[in-house]
């Protein structure tokens, strides 16, 4: 009997995979809070273009926005790698959906499918890409340094979408209530962000 309801779970290895390679970028391309996911991209090389920027008919357009990763109605974004340009392009659709919070977490999202080598698509991929974006947009061990103590603190200091906030929101409650002790690379963001917020102080 074939059983629909398996459930899908990031393997904790995958999710201190995850953070450590946030946290690294972060550190090594000097980000700030709230990031800016176009920055990113520039930084690590990357091209961004908008889905109202290419020179496509209707029917191709349609075409393209319809084309949804795991059955999604619309696709928000995808990442193709160009030989020719020898980096990755990063499309987002900003028709069906235009804010600046949409772009920067649909940026992430195909910035992690890149940095976590994913070369198919699957259920585990999209929740990792996702992870990443959230995680990148919004640190876990940075909430208890600005105080967020709502969705709206997040949006606030973070400039993210209420949906994103409330998921990292949840993420932060149930980080602060099962981590005894702090990993090593969530200490050397802390110490990252006191610094730059030290430097501005001077």
């Amino acid at each position: 009997m074939e059983n629909n309801d398996i459930r899908v779970e990031i393997p904790q290895k995958l999710y201190d995979r995850i953070e450590k390679d946030v946290v690294q970028l972060h550190i090594e391309l000097g980000l700030s809070v709230p990031v800016d996911a176009y920055e990113v991209a520039r930084k690590l090389g990357f091209c961004v273009i908008r889905f109202s920027e290419l020179d496509l008919s209707d029917a191709d357009l349609r075409a393209l926005r319809n084309a949804g990763r795991m059955g999604v109605k619309k696709r928000e974004g995808l990442s193709i790698y160009d030989s020719k340009e020898n980096t990755y392009v990063i499309y987002i659709n900003d028709i069906d959906s235009s804010c600046e919070e949409h772009d920067a977490f649909t940026i992430m999202h195909e910035i992690g499918h890149i940095r976590m080598n994913h070369k198919v698509d699957s259920v585990l991929a999209e929740m990792v890409a996702n992870y990443y974006a959230g995680y990148a947009l919004v640190p876990s061990p940075l909430l208890g340094m600005y105080n967020c103590q709502s969705a709206n603190d997040i949006i606030k200091y973070f400039n993210v979408s209420w949906k994103c906030a409330s998921i990292c929101l949840q993420r932060y409650f149930y980080w602060d209530m099962y981590s005894r002790k702090m990993k090593k690379y969530e200490e050397q963001l802390i110490e990252y962000y006191e610094n730059k917020i030290g430097e501005k102080s001077l």
